[in-house]
């Protein structure tokens, strides 16, 4: 009998440790890896993704969240390195700065995101960011193009005012030569991907002011890129690289170092988006920055922005916890305090109502001020222009431009045919 009383004694005392070990056994089962692979440029660095990450998983403490650097001085966009991890079978849950995603889409590689989603309803016109119907990714920011940041204090020693601000491409050569002329470089562009910034900064005000729609009108068979009037841009263009306007040895300047450049008074204009605010803001100068549009034929104001497919923030199909990657995303971009700091770290502009806020630089505030006087503002050519452009057609652009830069090409006429054939051929 005692025998008995010990034996059920002890199974009482052991049986709470049990089930303690099977709860943490369950716990370890159900805890869940995210994989985010993350864009790392000047401005977002590691630490602050992490910190981002740190803050979703108090709030989620069976979450882990694994980082997966990209990095922008190799490409434009992830779309390769995201390519690559698909023919591995390893694709990250969430996926940033995507760029391409048509393609991806096409390809059945991304989850659809809920439009009807509540949480989704702060963004403004939600839908627009959709493809074929089905929403793969949203538009929480607005990230303005085509700009020329410029040095105010090298702009007045070069015996330049206010009143100087060039709109048309005439103006825009009259200030490139005095500012040469004063023994300044006058333009900052560079290699690695930012060849296609001067392409698109260039011709992308001046083709889409005239063709909003210009990839419906190009698979139409109504516009082609091989005509005088793309010619006449790429003229421009080349004169800039002819006279000397443009930094020496542009091609071999990566991203990184070409921001320092400018920062460091190596130039007077530097052409580049929305972004490069949030780096001036953080840098130690004496001197004041301004912004401006790049020129069109007509000085007409069409600053271009980056639009079609949001921030790039897309969920793979491949991912087990989908509903719990969003929700990552959602973190990213729509937290009252990480939202907010997304945006100011990398110099945004909020596309949510009521809109997230922070203490703009004083450029920011020029900038804003800027968008909301230009006379148009369509997306730039790699994205929706009526119908997406071809999967692919940055990399025609990038030759293109690299072609100009360094004064490789046989002629206009051939640089464009190129892109028209490859355009023929995608569809």
């Amino acid at each position: 009998m005692k025998k008995s009383f010990l034996i059920i004694l002890c199974m009482f005392i052991l049986m709470p440790m049990a089930f303690a070990g099977g709860q943490q056994e369950n716990a370890e089962e159900e805890t869940v890896t995210l994989k985010w692979q993350v864009w790392i440029t000047p401005n977002l660095d590691r630490d602050f993704y992490q910190e981002i990450a740190t803050a979703f998983e108090a709030e989620n403490p069976n979450v882990d969240v694994e980082i997966i650097e990209t990095s922008a001085t190799g490409s434009g966009a992830a779309s390769d390195f995201i390519r690559n991890r698909i023919a591995s079978g390893d694709v990250p849950d969430v996926m940033s700065n995507l760029g391409d995603i048509p393609s991806f889409a096409d390809a059945g590689h991304l989850w659809e995101i809920p439009a009807d989603d509540p949480d989704l309803q702060k963004v403004k016109n939600l839908k627009a960011s959709a493809y074929n119907g089905k929403l793969y990714s949203f538009a929480s920011s607005i990230q303005p193009q085509s700009i020329m940041f410029y040095n105010k204090k090298l702009w007045a020693a070069s015996g330049l005012t206010e009143n100087d601000i060039p709109k048309t491409w005439d103006e825009y050569n009259a200030v490139c030569s005095k500012i040469k002329a004063a023994g300044y470089t006058p333009l900052a562009t560079g290699g690695e991907w930012v060849p296609i910034v001067f392409w698109d900064y260039i011709i992308g005000p001046e083709l889409t002011k005239q063709y909003p729609d210009l990839w419906t009108d190009i698979y139409a068979g109504d516009m082609k890129w091989n005509t005088p009037e793309v010619v006449e841009i790429l003229e421009f263009m080349d004169g800039l690289v002819k006279n000397e306007y443009v930094i020496e040895g542009a091609l071999s300047i990566g991203y990184a170092q070409l921001e320092q450049a400018f920062l460091a008074e190596k130039s007077v204009m530097y052409a580049m988006g929305s972004w490069f605010t949030a780096a001036e803001a953080a840098a130690e100068k004496d001197w004041e920055c301004g912004a401006f549009a790049a020129p069109t034929k007509d000085g007409v104001v069409n600053l271009t922005r980056s639009g079609g497919y949001g921030n790039g923030f897309a969920v793979s199909s491949d991912s087990e916890n989908p509903e719990l990657a969003l929700k990552l995303i959602k973190k990213i971009v729509l937290d009252p305090v990480y939202g907010a700091k997304f945006l100011k770290v990398d110099g945004l502009f909020s596309n949510l109502d009521p809109a997230l806020t922070y203490e703009m630089s004083p450029l920011q505030e020029d900038l804003a001020a800027l968008v909301a006087s230009a006379d148009h503002t369509y997306p730039i050519l790699q994205h929706v222009l009526g119908e997406a452009a071809p999967p692919g057609i940055s990399d025609y652009f990038q030759s293109a431009a690299e072609a100009i830069l360094s004064q490789s090409y046989s002629s206009f006429e051939d640089v464009l045919q190129n892109i028209d054939d490859f355009v023929a051929e995608t569809r």
